[in-house]
């Protein structure tokens, strides 16, 4: 698949997007206090149950849309332990015309897998189930996140049909299913120990609640690179080649898979890019960070604005 290339420096919108799978950066920008003009933002909208409690999302759109809109639903990283649904990119998205929703899904410390991908397979539900209400086309429908939210939106674009995954938060009998997937920098398989480092295995512990050891076929279950297949969704891929985080083996290998299923997908290597493409000192970034976020939107656009 291409790999675009190019130089430049990043830019502030990414790190937004950042949340690293390791939480010390919990101090990513939560949504501005003041919406955009030409944009509609509702606040804590509830969107089912997380096990006894109500799950919410931060929604925004376009104010003078006509016709059916495409949707985005963006789910934050943290590490499936920090992080909040309020930290997003989702006035900008709205700006660029889409319906968009940050869906909140339950945290590791609150509970254990399966659990996050339930929550996030409701978030479709629950935009399908009310796409009338919202003017959303329910055929449109596409999820983007970054580390953390990058795995959990690989995982809803190759494990819709695995029952055990779409949980009983709400909306029974609707599809979950998505028309395209913007993966940055997410692990996809947490058994391989050469693409999993030291520093990460706290997190995949907290996230699992039982070692690797005593229960691989856990850990396999939450690897969305087992569960690719012909027909799964398009799918964007962006990863720094010099992240130490999330290694870009992870990637290399969900994008085999991809080319090997023949699922459309475009995979992005950013040179000198760590984890949530910052750049090693000294160096720039190639492809640089406007052109990635064009090729995050063109992809979006090919994919979601036509009917």
């Amino acid at each position: 698949m291409p790999i675009l290339k190019s130089s430049c420096a990043l830019f502030t919108f990414l790190t937004l997007l950042s949340l690293s799978i390791v939480p010390a950066q919990t101090n990513a920008p939560a949504l501005a206090s003041a919406t955009p003009p030409g944009v509609v933002a509702l606040h804590d909208v509830v969107i089912g149950k997380g096990g006894a409690r109500d799950l919410h999302a931060e929604v925004a759109y376009p104010v003078n849309a006509t016709g059916l809109l495409p949707a985005v639903i963006f789910i934050h990283g943290g590490g499936w332990a920090a992080g909040s649904h309020k930290q997003s990119p989702v006035y900008e998205l709205a700006q660029n015309g889409y319906f968009a929703a940050s869906i909140e899904y339950r945290l590791s410390k609150e509970a254990k897998w399966p659990a996050q991908i339930q929550d996030c397979m409701l978030g479709v539900r629950w935009l399908r189930a009310n796409a009338a209400q919202y003017h959303v086309d329910p055929n449109r429908i596409g999820v983007w996140g970054a580390s953390a939210g990058g795995h959990l939106v690989a995982c809803v674009g190759t494990m819709t049909d695995v029952k055990e995954y779409q949980g009983d938060g709400g909306y029974p009998g609707v599809s979950s299913a998505v028309q395209a997937v913007v993966d940055y920098f997410g692990p996809t398989d947490f058994t391989d120990p050469a693409s999993n480092p030291p520093r990460t295995v706290g997190q995949h512990l907290l996230l699992f609640g039982v070692p690797y050891a005593q229960n691989p076929a856990l850990w396999k279950s939450a690897s969305p690179l087992f569960y690719v297949k012909a027909g799964d969704p398009p799918m964007l891929i962006a990863h720094g080649d010099a992240d130490v985080t999330v290694p870009i083996a992870q990637s290399i290998m969900f994008d085999a898979a991809l080319t090997k299923a023949g699922v459309p997908h475009q995979f992005i290597v950013v040179k000198n890019g760590g984890h949530g493409f910052s750049p090693l000192p000294g160096t720039t970034l190639d492809p640089n960070s406007g052109e990635i976020k064009k090729a995050l939107y063109d992809f979006l656009a090919k994919y979601l604005k036509a009917p």
